[in-house]
């Protein structure tokens, strides 16, 4: 008797609880799983960001530890559109899964006209329910809504990170706490502040080599808190690479093609679904740290402009919104842009 492979296939946009309890099933039943993400260019994953090499990486992710299933990816494109197309489909399944002599490949389906398909052509298939009342469509509808249904690597495509940037001592770091405990979400706060104290280093102290540290070392922390189980939807940041490569400039200059490079391929890495700029208002305050050499209003000013200038340059399609009033209007009016966005119900 033949050892069953089991095949679980699908757009996976995104994937979610149903179908990781289906492989979770189907590779206890079997003697191993196979799953294969398929779709094309434009398809309803591409049309949300979530393109097939993304996917076909996520669920790879997904099941990183679990040796008993494999990923593959099944590229749809110039393939006859469902139902015309299971002919050219299933020969390139058949032909990119390594099926021994003793294998036989066995499918689980949620749909019963795949399964009578599939059988009609001389396959074995496994109908089996949909569970918990999920679907891709639903998640991609209202993703926060159903944000624990969602897959984890999924997760950081859905979700909603907004950064808070500015000049120093104008209350963002403030800004930023206080969202983060109104919404209980996680804040990912400035490193260099983390930075500065440790070696107790001021800011007109930083070295070329010092900010390639807060560079990288800012992007990572925010991205580990995108990924971490505090995440619930919506993460704030005080403080990105945008603003490392405006102090860069202000302190060391434009002289290194290399740094600037690898800050804008930072920019691009960077998901952010608001800007919050805030605006120098208040007076400047000596923590220890700072270059107070940036009290003078007009240096205050001059370096406000050239964040804005990297602010708009490096994240063109972010929507941007400028706070200039007191603290307390500040903060009642992020909220307001925020819950434009975000909706944890």
């Amino acid at each position: 008797m033949k050892k069953q492979v089991a095949v679980i296939f699908g757009t996976f946009a995104p994937m979610h609880k149903g179908h990781i309890d289906l492989i979770q099933r189907a590779k206890r039943e079997c003697s191993r799983a196979i799953v294969i993400v398929s779709g094309y260019g434009n398809d309803r994953g591409h049309k949300i960001g979530l393109g097939l090499q993304k996917r076909f990486r996520y669920i790879r992710e997904t099941f990183n530890d679990e040796s008993s299933v494999t990923v593959l990816m099944l590229d749809e494109t110039g393939m006859p559109p469902y139902p015309k197309g299971w002919t050219p489909w299933l020969n390139a399944l058949t032909a990119m899964t390594d099926i021994a002599d003793d294998e036989e490949l066995y499918f689980y389906v949620s749909e019963k006209n795949y399964a009578e398909e599939l059988e009609s052509r001389g396959f074995k298939a496994h109908f089996t329910e949909r569970n918990f009342g999920i679907s891709a469509t639903l998640i991609r509808e209202n993703p926060i809504k159903y944000w624990n249904e969602i897959a984890r690597p999924f997760r950081r495509h859905f979700s909603k990170n907004v950064l808070i940037v500015g000049s120093a001592s104008n209350g963002k770091t403030t800004l930023a706490r206080d969202l983060g405990r109104y919404y209980s979400s996680p804040v990912s706060l400035e490193y260099s502040r983390y930075y500065q104290q440790r070696y107790n280093v001021r800011d007109d102290e930083l070295t070329g080599k010092d900010y390639n540290y807060l560079l990288t070392g800012q992007y990572r922390q925010t991205a580990d808190l995108i990924d971490s189980d505090s995440n619930q939807g919506l993460v704030i940041a005080d403080t990105n690479s945008t603003v490392t490569q405006a102090y860069y400039d202000y302190y060391i200059g434009k002289t290194s093609t290399s740094f600037h490079s690898l800050c804008a391929d930072t920019a691009k890495s960077e998901k952010w679904a608001l800007i919050l700029f805030v605006l120098p208002t208040g007076s400047y305050v000596d923590d220890g740290f700072r270059d107070m050499s940036m009290a003078d209003e007009s240096i205050r000013q001059a370096f406000t402009e050239l964040l804005k200038e990297l602010v708009m340059r490096n994240h063109p399609q972010v929507p941007l919104h400028f706070l200039d009033g007191s603290y307390a209007e500040n903060y009642q009016t992020a909220i307001e842009l925020i819950d434009a966005i975000y909706q944890g119900d």
